[in-house]
């Protein structure tokens, strides 16, 4: 008997019993279009394509007016998390873990009430739900268990507007200066408060977008204007029990870029009903 060929039978035997009892790494599959490789959920019209990938990144891509994909600096990301408030009021990011996502339910770019499932950093497990809706998406999501964590927890849903005019002189040169105010003139941002109060929102000036004055006792409804962004206007609402915040650089104006953040109130909402809606017109 070949003593080495046989140890080396038990050896193999070993290692395919210890392969058999590891944990198998869920991934959620991805559509096989060409635009959607990588890609679970996708959600395109005339105006965007919204895309959620295998891994848990998101993204809100604008279309140009030949129906082609506009820049990459116009790319609106869209972040998923589970925010840790610290014992010393300092809030920490639970990043997704790509690997514990799963769904019931196909890859698709035509989402109906699509729910996937999946763990942060620290174990806390969340939901997240996401739906077509006439002219635009909608998103969801909340805390299912909280893991190791032992501080305050929250599910959030963050969308980043870009620096649009990052490579736009404006300092320095009047003429460019001039060219660039104009070219930004009608650029707006109109907000709707929880309490119903309308403001409309220099994007010029250096603000803090956290503020009370601005982000107020939270935020229902907002609507954006952009020159960059071809006359398209960008609106965003917090359905009931949800609200909106902004966030931005400090000491910076809301047109060098800012966030928003979305949270639902666990409170009135546990079952996680509230959504956050996008659409681009």
């Amino acid at each position: 008997m070949n003593l080495n060929r046989s140890r080396m039978g038990v050896l193999a035997a070993g290692v395919m019993g210890m392969v058999a009892i590891l944990p198998v790494c869920a991934a959620l599959p991805t559509m096989t279009e060409k635009q959607w490789l990588g890609y679970f959920v996708g959600v395109e019209n005339r105006a965007f394509r919204f895309g959620f990938t295998s891994e848990g990144a998101a993204q809100i891509i604008p279309m140009g007016k030949k129906g082609e994909p506009a820049s990459n600096k116009l790319t609106i990301p869209v972040s998923f998390e589970v925010l840790e408030t610290m014992p010393d009021g300092k809030v920490v990011s639970r990043q997704i873990q790509p690997a514990s996502l799963e769904s019931a339910q196909p890859a698709t770019d035509k989402p109906r009430n699509v729910v996937i499932k999946g763990k942060v950093t620290g174990d806390a497990s969340f939901e997240i739900f996401i739906n077509e809706e006439r002219g635009g998406f909608s998103l969801g999501g909340r805390l299912l268990e909280p893991g190791t964590l032992k501080n305050p927890l929250r599910f959030a849903i963050g969308l980043k507007i870009p620096d649009v005019y990052a490579n736009t002189k404006k300092d320095g040169d009047k003429k460019a200066e001039n060219a660039f105010e104009d070219k930004t003139k009608r650029d707006r941002l109109q907000l709707v408060w929880t309490d119903q109060k309308r403001v409309k929102q220099s994007l010029a000036e250096r603000v803090d977008a956290s503020s009370k004055e601005i982000s107020g006792p939270g935020i229902a409804a907002l609507q954006l204007e952009l020159s960059a962004y071809d006359g398209k206007k960008i609106e965003v609402t917090a359905s009931e029990n949800s609200s909106i915040a902004l966030v931005n650089k400090p000491q910076s104006s809301l047109v060098e870029g800012f966030s928003m953040s979305w949270t639902g109130d666990v409170a009135k909402d546990p079952e996680g009903k509230a959504r956050l809606n996008f659409g681009m017109k």
